[in-house]
């Protein structure tokens, strides 16, 4: 068994362009609003860039209207990459494209929705800034798992539950005659 003391993990800047990059290996984020009552809400998105602008498609519904009456908005994708998490958030205000060149633009890109809701309007999103940070998870995470993210059996309808399984164990003892 290994004795040694582990190294603490560090949590480490991700510098700009290296965000840019790990941003353009994504194709979901998650975009934060605030709502009329100052609620934050987040939605998860399909984007696109170009030219450092970030794109997304709406809908006519209550994201295109919050993103109207307030574009601050904030920005967010994470993943692992070479056995590091990573998580990228780019701050920034939100506009509908509504100029034909831009919208050819993010045809370019090809911008589109996962969602089987049409999402006609384009909103881009101008970053004010764009930081990230990246660090190695610590060894004992899938131990902690399994306790976090798995609520107690007697919670969860039946379907849901694990399996009992029902172990008996019978001592047998053989006893043979010495010769």
């Amino acid at each position: 068994m290994d004795h040694a003391p582990k190294k603490p993990a560090t949590v480490t800047e991700v510098g700009t362009a290296e965000c840019w990059r790990l941003i353009e290996t994504q194709r979901l984020g998650r975009l934060a609003l605030v709502d009329a009552a100052g609620e934050p809400v987040i939605y998860p998105v399909n984007f696109a860039v170009a030219d450092g602008i970030l794109y997304i498609r709406s809908a006519h519904d209550a994201k295109l209207r919050l993103l109207t009456s307030h574009p601050t908005v904030a920005f967010e994708i994470d993943g692992e990459e070479a056995g590091e998490r990573w998580s990228v958030v780019v701050r920034g205000e939100a506009a509908h494209v509504d100029l034909d060149a831009e919208l050819r633009r993010t045809r370019a890109t090809g911008l589109r929705s996962m969602s089987p809701t049409p999402k006609p309007h384009v909103i881009r999103i101008a970053p004010r800034s764009v930081t990230g940070r990246r660090f190695r998870e610590r060894g004992e995470v899938e131990a902690l798992r399994s306790l976090i993210f798995r609520p107690p059996a007697e919670t969860l309808p039946p379907a849901a539950r694990l399996p009992i399984v029902d172990v008996t164990v019978t001592m047998v003892s053989i006893v043979a005659p010495l010769v």
